[in-house]
């Protein structure tokens, strides 16, 4: 990895990795009293992110909560001018689909960090098809969905242990029922995702949502395990030993938790992102004051 990348060392397709600085209670309040509701939210969410999936870095955590990916897009296509198109970081924030100059974004408050991330195996078409899926998502702004945000918060709080609700759920319905579950619950998420992508739209399920659109999608891991104990939630779940007599669970499924497969889907974390076997990080830009 390159310690101290520059903008000349990226490429187009390269996914960019967002790290803020430290969880500031002060500010939390400054941003509602300056925002009101929705300015804390927006502040409190980039922690919900991060916190909800810590991923395996014990005391090398950070906050990793957004994700871009460097394009070429028409720059003017807000403000009524002739195009023209320039290199830059797309990606969906408040305002929907946008841009930002790479000096912009590291002297921004919240940009601790950007590590950046390449996809290992390029054919010689790829920086066209992913720069057409980004085209083809920039043309339109739209709106960002704060429920998809939000939705990614409560799918990383299943995700670690093989997800609490998985452990919970094994208690109750045993192993095999409970993979199921988890695996049809993740299914009908990402189905629904992909058929409302324009209604789905945040930071890192827009970058794979425009991977999986250029032909590119990228594998993520699920489930991990969790280098944190969290607090056993304490609510009743229904007797679920019928389900375990389900033959087709028995061979569709296994029973050792620590197989889950490597699936491919867009409703993702940046972290599950940047942790992709499918992508290398190669570098990261550090915050400008």
């Amino acid at each position: 990895m390159k310690e101290n990348f520059t903008q000349d060392d990226l490429q187009i397709g390269d996914i960019l990795i967002f790290e803020d600085f430290g969880f500031s209670l002060s500010k939390f309040f400054e941003k509602i009293k300056n925002g009101g509701t929705m300015g804390g939210a927006y502040y409190l969410l980039h922690y919900l992110i991060a916190w909800f999936d810590p991923g395996k870095e014990g005391a090398n955590y950070r906050n990793i909560y957004h994700a871009g990916i460097w394009g070429n897009v028409d720059v003017n296509r807000d403000n009524g001018k002739n195009p023209e198109f320039k290199d830059c970081v797309v990606q969906a924030g408040t305002t929907g689909i946008g841009h930002a100059s790479i000096e912009s974004t590291l002297h921004h408050e919240t940009v601790m960090n950007v590590y950046v991330c390449r996809l290992k195996n390029r054919s010689d078409s790829f920086i066209s098809e992913i720069n057409d899926s980004i085209r083809e998502f920039y043309k339109v702004k739209g709106n960002y969905s704060f429920e998809t945000a939000w939705l990614l918060a409560v799918i990383c709080s299943m995700r670690y242990s093989q997800g609490k609700l998985f452990d919970m759920l094994r208690v109750k319905v045993g192993s095999v029922a409970a993979h199921f579950i988890m695996e049809a619950v993740l299914n009908m998420i990402n189905q629904y995702n992909d058929d409302h992508q324009r209604d789905m739209v945040a930071c890192s399920t827009l970058v794979a949502m425009m991977y999986k659109n250029a032909g590119h999608e990228l594998p993520v891991h699920v489930f991990e395990t969790s280098p944190i104990e969290l607090e056993e939630p304490n609510f009743q779940l229904p007797d679920g030993k019928e389900l375990e007599k389900m033959p087709d669970l028995k061979t569709s499924v296994t029973n050792e938790a620590t197989e889950w497969p490597t699936l491919k889907e867009t409703l993702v974390t940046p972290r599950q992102l940047m942790e992709s076997p499918d992508v290398e990080l190669v570098g990261v830009l550090h915050h400008k004051p």
